[in-house]
């Protein structure tokens, strides 16, 4: 147990907002054994995944995954969640993955605990509260990855969410 988060992506579906699409990729399996007309707009944007002796399909993409970054999970139920901290599914743009960006390199920079610009959020198996080399790794980690994601991802033709559970 612990808090697990992840940031992944939808594909964007002419004639179908982003509520539709979660909602038919919940329902894959029910929709693609009716063939039905929503299974029909979905289907090109399925993937058949493998891991770890299982496999499963999903319209889903993992474009990132923390575990108990709790710092990192704080400013996502602050600056896209609206404070609620409910476990669904968040969209996340291109500026605030920039704000995110912007944070830690200012933590980086600093080089001392940063607890007005990325605070630790404590909560039911969260991880540690502490500014500790814990604290600035994950922080150097997420400055990397959404480096990437600026520079590699399409908001155009995809959505990126926002999820965690613990």
């Amino acid at each position: 147990m612990g808090l697990d988060m992840y940031l992944r992506s939808l594909p964007r579906i002419e004639g179908m907002g982003l509520d539709e699409i979660l909602l038919a990729s919940a329902r894959l399996r029910k929709h693609e054994e009716e063939n039905s007309e929503i299974y029909n707009k979905i289907k090109n944007h399925i993937k058949d995944f493998e891991e770890f002796d299982m496999s499963w399909r999903s319209m889903f993409t993992e474009l990132a995954y923390w575990r108990k970054a709790n710092q990192i999970h704080h400013w996502f139920v602050e600056s896209v969640q609206d404070g609620k901290d409910d476990m669904s599914h968040y969209e996340v743009n291109r500026d605030h993955l920039l704000e995110l960006h912007d944070r830690c390199l200012e933590v980086l920079d600093r080089k001392t605990p940063a607890d007005d610009v990325l605070p630790t959020r404590p909560g039911p198996f969260f991880g540690d509260t502490g500014y500790d080399q814990y604290y600035f790794h994950e922080i150097n980690r997420t400055r990397s990855i959404l480096t990437n994601i600026l520079e590699t991802f399409n908001f155009d033709t995809h959505y990126i969410l926002y999820h965690a559970n613990w």
